[in-house]
């Protein structure tokens, strides 16, 4: 089976870095804990979607994506323990939705938190939502939209936060330590170490 991981919302608090660079920059004090939504042409003052991608992907990707800070403490810890145990059963790939310098950006953040997981895949834009599905049997995702978009033959493992609770999904945990508590993983974990 092919497992997807996707970086923002798991592993990458990027939201939080978003915000706090924007407010450094405006020197406005929004908060996270605002945000209804993530739509943040809502909060942040871009005229167009356009002028808010050019800020994220071209002048600011390594502030925003390289310099991002890890979702949770250990977070790679609690990849690399996983990816350990399970990649001679499943091949365990990272996908993200990359454009322009973001990809190397976001290439220097695993590096920096020491992730070991050999493949990664960049979506484009427009393309990350049509395609990622065909690339992997199952995701671990935040990601409404992915959820959203799963096929019927596809399994979803749904990282809970304040912006997806009524996605519908496979399986829910509250943060990825949690993986481990699956059935699907803790089965295959007690037939590994017999």
């Amino acid at each position: 089976m092919v497992i997807g991981i996707t970086i923002n919302g798991v592993l990458r608090d990027t939201l939080q870095k978003v915000i706090s660079l924007y407010n450094r920059q405006n020197e406005t004090e929004l908060a996270v804990d605002e945000l209804k939504s993530l739509n943040l042409l809502d909060y942040l003052k871009f005229e167009t979607e356009e002028e808010l991608l050019e800020w994220m992907y071209v002048e600011c990707p390594m502030e925003i994506f390289g310099n991002g800070l890890a979702f949770r403490d250990n977070i790679f810890n609690t990849l690399n323990t996983f990816y350990k145990d399970f990649r001679d059963e499943h091949e365990i790939i990272i996908v993200s939705e990359e454009i322009e310098k973001s990809k190397s950006a976001t290439l220097f953040f695993l590096a920096k938190y020491g992730c070991l997981i050999d493949n990664i895949k960049f979506f484009g834009l427009n393309s990350f939502y049509d395609n990622v599905w065909e690339d992997v049997d199952m995701l671990i995702t935040t990601d409404s939209q992915l959820l959203n978009k799963k096929p019927e033959n596809k399994k979803s493992i749904k990282i809970e936060d304040k912006f997806n609770k009524e996605i519908n999904s496979d399986f829910t945990i509250s943060e990825l330590e949690q993986i481990f508590d699956l059935n699907i993983f803790k089965n295959e974990k007690e037939e590994i170490t017999e």
